[in-house]
């Protein structure tokens, strides 16, 4: 008898997990949009730009600058499931100031801006990942 008990915890421990379920995030009390910009909008671009040339030039002291970018596509649009905060992640090859090419992978988030109010953008560009936040070589934001 006092093995019972012990026999039942090992057959539920070899039963299989179920998967979590998955409720959209459209359908919550405060519902997400999903509607979430292209990884070719001028916006999202425009914000990649700035902040990477900003950010190089304030807290780096150099000279690196992006001034454009091609091969702009879509990686991804909400691979981890429905019911997290939608999100797009994306690839391009940014164009530097010296004409390298160098592969950008960035993540277009929505309402994760300032305040909640607006698009968040998180991005890494290959060889510019100084604090090893996207390490090993920006995958973190390939999905």
């Amino acid at each position: 008898m006092r093995l019972l008990p012990v026999l039942f915890g090992l057959l539920v421990a070899a039963l299989p997990a179920t998967a979590r379920e998955e409720i959209p995030a459209e359908t919550r009390i405060i519902p997400w949009s999903a509607q979430i910009s292209s990884c070719d909008s001028p916006g999202v671009l425009s914000k990649l730009q700035h902040r990477f040339n900003a950010t190089e030039r304030r807290f780096w002291n150099s000279n690196a600058e992006i001034i454009g970018f091609e091969k702009v596509r879509q990686a991804a649009f909400r691979p981890h499931g429905l019911d997290l905060i939608p999100r797009r992640y994306c690839q391009a090859q940014a164009v530097m100031a010296d004409r390298r090419r160098l592969t950008m992978r960035y993540a277009i988030i929505e309402e994760t801006g300032i305040i909640g109010m607006t698009e968040g953008v998180q991005f890494c560009l290959s060889g510019y990942d100084r604090n090893h936040t996207a390490m090993p070589g920006c995958y973190r934001l390939d999905r």
